[in-house]
């Protein structure tokens, strides 16, 4: 009887640990490249400062939800692709508007990319800058792959 007690009472807290650690408690689905908690510990931020760049973040986000496309949609690239017959008369044509479509779309993030980073520079003070862009370097360096050649002449 005492086995049996003892079991269940490992049984249910071994159920317990396994369903507390199961979920993030703020159910994020990935990283947040745009962490303000951690941001506002590091460079000391001030109140005026978390909220311009929480609404910042905020209209990041409607912005990527407003021109992501829908799932399965005929506006994805990958569906455009598999749409080409190579055998098509017109299939380079399709390919390269296709192409340039592609290009347009990644300078434009690119430019978004530049204009975010300018806005969060006109936020932040120089010191608060300094700060960021080392942040920036450190999380860069993290799971670095290395060069390949370096990688064969190690071997070799």
């Amino acid at each position: 009887m005492k086995k049996l007690i003892a079991g269940v009472l490992l049984s249910a807290c071994i159920a317990t640990t396994a369903y507390a650690g199961g979920k993030h408690s703020d159910d994020r689905k990935g990283p947040d490249f745009f962490p303000i908690h951690k941001m506002t510990k590091v460079l000391d931020l001030t109140d005026e400062q978390q909220d311009a760049l929480k609404a910042l973040k905020a209209e990041l986000k409607a912005e990527r939800k407003a021109n992501r496309p829908e799932k399965g949609s005929e506006d994805s690239f990958r569906a455009k692709f598999k749409a080409l017959d190579p055998s098509d008369a017109n299939y380079e044509q399709d390919l390269n508007e296709l192409a340039n479509l592609k290009a347009e779309k990644a300078k434009a993030r690119f430019l978004k990319m530049a204009d975010v980073r300018v806005k969060v520079s006109e936020i932040l003070t120089d010191e608060q800058l300094e700060k960021f862009e080392s942040m920036k370097e450190k999380r860069g360096k993290r799971g670095e792959r290395g060069d390949r050649d370096d990688k064969q002449e190690r071997n070799s």
